[in-house]
């Protein structure tokens, strides 16, 4: 979805000019995606094994899997981040939380944004907690980590003094005397992350060439003035339409637990502090602070950090801490699974079905709520209840006589479940696609069996309460 089918055509023309550099065969141009070659060497051994197999299963449907097992992998790093600074339990249900009632499982299926969160909570883990000496095994994997951060996206930019600071604080830590050890370290680190960030912003110039440029680009949607920006910060955490704390209602402990976070952690506060900071103050400089996709995708790389805000404040999980996490828990799984059920684009292609699909409807139409949308459809999939929809207005005080007619949304065309499974719970399938459709229906089971497994194992050792 998004610009990963650009990511992905890349990685397989590369793939392709490879074998025909061996071959001796001549070179077929590049279609440069905006983000650069970086996410496509990521995508390359997914497609490599998708080429191999044959029918459904192929470099399409190995790809999809990739954003599962990327936001599989975050989830785990946030539960051992947390079993670092508190207990096993209250660990495992901020994992579980953070994993099914924010944004990571809609995105699980969009695929946006998961390569760069996942680098820069692999990057904050690497360099806050490490508490060993910094040999060569541990320098390279910490830098590539924050390279892959500030290069995997464009907007990667915004988080360099997150980056920044996590450098400082994994070197810093040392005395002055084994600091003069580390120069050679500490100049491979940041060599790394320079020679990474540039080069792969060199190849995402490539796509912007039409445009004239990166610079030219992100020239044409800059806001119009302060007031607009301050604007755009506040939508970021409060909008109806956009709002973090409506995608992610868990968000809202953490910055409640903020204050004591920064007594008892301060250098981790200040990491989280400029990971959301960065991202909110960058995007909200551009016109198109949110876009279409599935509420504030630009600060899925916070959610995870924020997480983490609310685990280093308790030490132990206790009825009365646990209660409002499970309430909002309770919101954020209805939201998100709204949002993985249905593919996020059917709002603006509802919206331009009826000629209403303006930037600044998808951002702050209340009408045009993409949760409220999906809750009609989904009682449409489920009763075949009422087909119509129509997203009139209320004019205030009196509607103008040459006002456009408002047409009638078909949200039949539109109640399509995006999961494979549930599409074709009851279709005829046959083969290869009967064979799929087993294999995801077993991975139900058994992801449920190996989720209580480990909830048992952290319950056995939770300490009890006082």
């Amino acid at each position: 979805m998004g610009y990963a089918s650009e990511e992905f055509r890349a990685g397989s023309q590369i793939m392709s000019n490879a074998v025909a550099l061996m071959k001796g065969n001549i070179l077929s141009p590049i279609a440069w995606p905006r983000h650069g070659l970086l996410a496509s060497l990521f995508d390359m051994p997914f497609l490599w094994v998708g080429a191999r197999l044959k029918g459904h299963l192929n470099q399409e449907w190995t790809a999809s899997l990739e954003p599962v097992l990327s936001t599989a992998l975050l989830v785990t790093l946030l539960f051992v981040w947390l079993r670092r600074i508190t207990s096993p339990g209250w660990s495992y249900l901020l994992a579980l939380v953070a994993g099914f009632c924010t944004l990571l499982w809609p995105y699980a299926y969009i695929g946006l944004e998961v390569k760069q969160s996942l680098a820069v909570l692999l990057a904050g883990y690497l360099g806050l907690m490490h508490d060993g000496k910094a040999t060569w095994p541990r320098v390279v994997p910490f830098a590539f980590s924050c390279a892959v951060a500030v290069s995997v996206k464009a907007s990667g930019t915004f988080l360099v003094p997150a980056i920044l600071f996590l450098v400082g604080c994994y070197y810093w830590r040392y005395s002055f005397r084994e600091m003069r050890h580390l120069v050679p370290k500490l100049a491979v680190t940041l060599a790394i992350i320079l020679v990474v960030y540039f080069s792969n912003s060199a190849l995402r110039s490539l796509f912007f060439v039409r445009n004239g440029g990166q610079g030219q680009f992100f020239k044409i949607w800059l806001v119009s003035g302060p007031t607009a920006f301050l604007l755009q910060v506040v939508g970021y955490f409060g909008s109806p339409n956009k709002g973090m704390f409506v995608y992610a209602p868990i968000a809202l402990l953490s910055f409640l637990a903020f204050p004591q976070f920064l007594k008892e952690h301060r250098a981790l506060a200040i990491f989280v502090l400029l990971v959301l900071g960065g991202l909110v103050s960058g995007h909200a400089l551009q016109r198109f602070y949110t876009d279409e996709t599935w509420g504030p995708r630009y600060l899925h790389g916070a959610i995870a950090p924020l997480v983490l805000c609310i685990g280093a404040t308790r030490e132990r999980l206790r009825f009365r801490t646990a209660v409002p996490v499970l309430v909002l828990a309770a919101l954020g799984f209805w939201v998100s699974f709204l949002g993985a059920f249905f593919w996020y684009g059917v709002q603006q292609q509802a919206a331009i079905g009826v000629s209403q699909s303006t930037l600044e409807t998808m951002q702050g139409d209340i009408i045009w709520n993409p949760i409220l949308l999906d809750e009609r459809l989904f009682s449409y999939y489920l009763h075949d209840g009422q087909r119509f929809w129509t997203p009139s207005h209320t004019w205030w005080f009196e509607k103008p006589p040459d006002a456009p007619a408002v047409r009638d949304v078909d949200l039949a065309q539109y109640a399509v479940p995006q999961s494979f499974l549930v599409r074709y719970w009851r279709a005829p399938l046959h083969g290869g696609l009967r064979r799929l459709w087993c294999f995801y229906l077993a991975c139900l089971p058994l992801g449920l069996l190996l989720l209580l497994r480990a909830g048992w194992g952290q319950g056995r050792t939770e300490p009890r309460y006082l």
